[in-house]
């Protein structure tokens, strides 16, 4: 017999029986009786049984958290004059009021009262900690993401047990144009405390805060669409962009994509300057030159972006054999040329970078063109016998790449120049930084140098580095995308572990995908807790040291003088920054 599932309050008999159907549907699995046999509402027996088949933690150690943003989001905008209107008349009521946020993330917490503030915090329920359903159970803020619906969760209803004596009625935080899942919102108070009205203030509460988006975003938009009929008829693509919103025209939607709205909107609010100019902006095609002009929006920023017409380089006819790349060889296009340019001319290529660069993948690209399908790999700096292999391979030959290239010792750098003269197909990866005075000078003898810059010099090629690793992977593989929430996470991830580590995430997360789309929470913990925002001081001093990194040509020596500090402490500065 199922239990009237709006009724706010359970006898004490009644709470033995729930607390003993929880326990034994964890204790034994779902399997132990047919649904609808556990004497509870059907939402909350639904949710045991996802908790129990998802294998969540019935009381784990610790509840997620991860340190509030300092950033003021839609959900929190609209929710504070609601939140603090009502604290005063919750001041002296043993009754909290809870935000989350679409992942189950506490954003505000408001408890007035003592009582119920030691409570709450005695069950983790703090500004910062995840309460969603896998992680916690069955609860009045993750059962309502997952449900979409109110949802009243009685004492021992919740799944985890140091919430037994709560009683949390909740309600989803809607956007109301859209239908997307902001957040979820709750009232909770200690079992003996409920009040019968309990389950409609928290709907009540809800709506009130989706009438304050449906207000602030009907203005919002309003100047935004305005700004955006004034840039409708540029004679090519013309884009509207804010935080949360990217309007484009008819001729712009070729620039389309989910990676579209981060990758602008990131580029603009950090580097866009306060009045009306000519800039290049980056699009997941590639760069390109553009009018932008800042949109004063009641103390939020918005831009306008016109694109300016691409200047056709005149054309030429191309020599018999030189036949255009069917494939890039790497993600910015300066790089590529270089690459394709050595090939052309017929010479070696040895590819330069920090560590984690992609300089070895990218090596074998180049070696693939040369018409090398797989070349032998020698690594001075874990195979002692390097020169033999590579010489053998040489002779019979086979491509040659030569690994890590600056690790040969001085006395056998004249090893890589007999190479050379062997004749073989060969290709070269090495770190020009680490590399002694006598190897450089016999690799610049040897081959032509490119240097690949570091991720984090160059995040406007994000999109067209993640979409060459997902061309590279079998199907279905290939065909996963990044949910546009995915791609502002990505972007502002600072990936250390440069190319290397953004190669290993996409490809396992297009595996675990299998052509679906990648959400946010498939991501690693790390990219989805983002970072705190650099203040303006912090931002200058990382663009100054990327500005010498890249005038230095990825010289650190050089970058260090130009910059007038030590080499170690622009390493220290490159790890701060997430250079490395």
């Amino acid at each position: 017999m199922r239990r009237d599932e709006s009724r706010p309050t359970l006898s004490s008999a009644e709470l033995l029986r729930t607390r003993r159907s929880r326990e034994a549907l964890v204790d034994q699995g779902v399997l132990v009786a047919p649904p609808g046999r556990a004497g509870v509402p059907s939402v909350i027996e639904t949710s045991w049984r996802r908790c129990v088949g998802e294998g969540v933690p019935v009381d784990p150690a610790h509840i997620p958290y991860r340190e509030p943003d300092e950033a003021v989001g839609a959900l929190s905008r609209a929710a504070a004059p609601v939140l603090e209107r009502l604290r005063h008349s919750f001041a002296d009521v043993p009754v909290a009021m809870v935000l989350s946020d679409e992942t189950g993330r506490i954003v505000v917490r408001h408890a007035e009262e003592r009582r119920q503030r030691t409570a709450m915090d005695r069950a983790s329920a703090v500004e910062g900690s995840d309460f969603s359903e896998h992680a916690v159970g069955t609860n009045g803020l993750g059962t309502v993401l997952v449900e979409r619906r109110s949802v009243l969760v009685r004492g021992p209803e919740h799944y985890n047990p140091r919430l037994d004596d709560l009683t949390c009625a909740g309600t989803p935080i809607i956007e109301p144009w859209t239908g997307r899942m902001l957040g979820g919102f709750s009232l909770a108070c200690a079992v003996r405390d409920v009040h019968p009205l309990m389950t409609a203030m928290t709907s009540d509460i809800g709506r009130q805060i989706e009438e304050r988006l449906l207000d602030e975003a009907g203005e919002r938009r309003r100047r935004l669409v305005r700004s955006y009929l004034a840039v409708d008829g540029a004679p090519d693509g013309a884009f509207v962009v804010d935080e949360e919103t990217l309007l484009v025209n008819r001729r712009g939607t070729v620039h389309g994509g989910p990676e579209l709205h981060p990758l602008l909107w990131r580029f603009l609010a950090e580097r866009a300057p306060g009045r009306p100019c000519r800039m290049a902006v980056p699009l997941p095609g590639g760069v390109r030159e553009a009018l932008v002009e800042p949109i004063h929006d009641g103390g939020r920023t918005a831009f306008s972006v016109r694109l300016l017409p691409v200047r056709e380089a005149p054309r030429r006819e191309l020599p018999a054999g030189d036949a255009p790349a069917p494939e890039p060889w790497h993600h910015v296009p300066d790089v590529d040329r270089a690459l394709h340019r050595a090939l052309r001319h017929g010479e070696r290529v040895a590819v330069a970078g920090p560590a984690g660069a992609g300089k070895a993948h990218t090596a074998r690209r180049v070696l693939r063109g040369a018409g090398i399908a797989d070349p032998v790999v020698v690594d001075p700096s874990l195979d002692p016998a390097w020169w033999t292999t590579a010489r053998t391979a040489a002779r019979a030959g086979r491509g040659v790449l030569v690994r890590r290239a600056h690790a040969v010792p001085d006395r056998d750098a004249g090893l890589l120049t007999a190479l050379g003269e062997t004749g073989a197909v060969l290709a070269l990866a090495l770190d020009t930084d680490r590399a002694s005075d006598t190897v450089l000078g016999v690799v610049r003898r040897l081959a032509t140098v490119v240097r690949l810059p570091a991720l984090a010099q160059t995040p406007t090629h994000l999109p067209a580095l993640v979409r060459s690793v997902l061309a590279e992977l079998p199907e279905p593989e290939r065909h996963s995308r990044l949910a546009p929430a995915t791609w502002d996470l990505a972007a502002a991830w600072h990936w250390p572990g440069d190319v290397a580590e953004l190669r290993a995430t996409v490809v396992a997360l297009a595996r675990r995908a299998r052509g679906g789309v990648v959400e946010p929470d498939d991501l690693p913990d790390e990219l989805r807790a983002r970072g705190r925002t650099p203040g303006l001081l912090e931002r200058a001093e990382r663009d100054a040291v990327v500005g010498a990194l890249r005038a230095a040509d990825g010289n650190r020596t050089r970058a260090a003088r130009a910059l007038g500090i030590g080499r170690t402490t622009l390493y220290r500065k490159m790890r701060e920054f997430g250079l490395e």
